[in-house]
């Protein structure tokens, strides 16, 4: 899509990120926990895509341990206007958001999605078996964003997605 940029999330943006993800997901549970990761302190990134009038898409990634080390991250959830998906914002906003985490020093990154999807981007259902967590099975997916890292380990969720 032309004419679209990428930048951290603003306070006065928050509306409009709790509107878009209501339209993407059609419940109130997903913009509650991007609400709770940052009320918390939990929100590692909170990025949305816009064309400089308005957003067309936000991403959250958060804190995530692995036995008890702040060394990992979560993606989730990842929106676009209900009218412009299938147009590039969230694989952009996606591939963004992982190299800004890689970056960051995060070593993984972990998600519960669409395993026809994100496999895409690199993210792995065999990868995050070798984590315990809440979730399992094809749709609870990682990717390794560096050398460094465990190669194994509890997962600890923030609070918001109440695991």
């Amino acid at each position: 899509m032309n004419n679209l940029w990428i930048r951290q999330a603003r306070e006065e943006d928050a509306e409009a990120i709790t509107e878009l993800t209501n339209a993407a997901f059609g419940t109130p549970e997903e913009a509650q926990i991007v609400t709770r990761l940052a009320v918390d302190g939990d929100s590692l990134a909170s990025l949305v895509a816009h064309n400089d009038r308005e957003i067309l898409g936000h991403i959250q990634f958060f804190r995530l341990l692995i036995d008890g080390e702040d060394v990992a991250c979560g993606l989730g959830p990842v929106s676009a206007r209900p009218d412009l998906q299938r147009k590039g914002i969230g694989s952009g906003l996606i591939r963004f958001g992982l190299t800004l985490m890689e970056g960051a020093g995060r070593s993984h990154c972990f998600l519960l999605g669409h395993k026809e999807y994100y496999p895409r981007f690199g993210f792995s259902s065999e990868l995050a078996a070798q984590f315990g967590g809440p979730w399992s099975g094809p749709h609870f997916m990682a990717i390794k964003l560096g050398d460094a890292g465990p190669q194994s380990g509890a997962l600890t969720y923030p609070v918001a997605f109440g695991a």
